[in-house]
């Protein structure tokens, strides 16, 4: 077995990812398979696939599930997706805490 190359980290030492601000986000597929694009879609218009179509309800979801993030742009590519996510704050300009692992709660199976 061969060994893995140890990758840097890709986030700042200390900085708390649910402050408010905007928040570039790219989500790649697993072995970069293009699932969201129909074989032969025109670059310029692509058409998305049935999974594709999927993820670009889920994105235009996020701020009924989250009213405190507003997505600001998104671009679906072939096997990978980017988002600028807007952290806001509340009405009174107080930070609220965004969505993160630490303060979600999932069901236990």
């Amino acid at each position: 077995m061969t060994d893995l190359p140890t990758r840097k980290p890709i986030r700042i030492a200390d900085y708390d990812y649910s402050t408010p601000g905007a928040y570039f986000i790219t989500v790649c597929i697993n072995d970069r398979k293009p699932i969201f694009w129909n074989v032969g879609a025109a670059i310029c218009r692509p058409n998305l696939s049935k999974s594709g179509s999927v993820v670009e309800t889920a994105i235009l979801q996020i701020p009924e599930h989250y009213p405190v993030v507003s997505v600001d742009k998104y671009c679906v590519m072939p096997d990978h997706i980017h988002m600028i996510l807007y952290i806001n704050t509340d009405e009174n300009g107080r930070q609220v805490a965004a969505p993160t692992l630490q303060n979600r709660t999932y069901p236990i199976n």
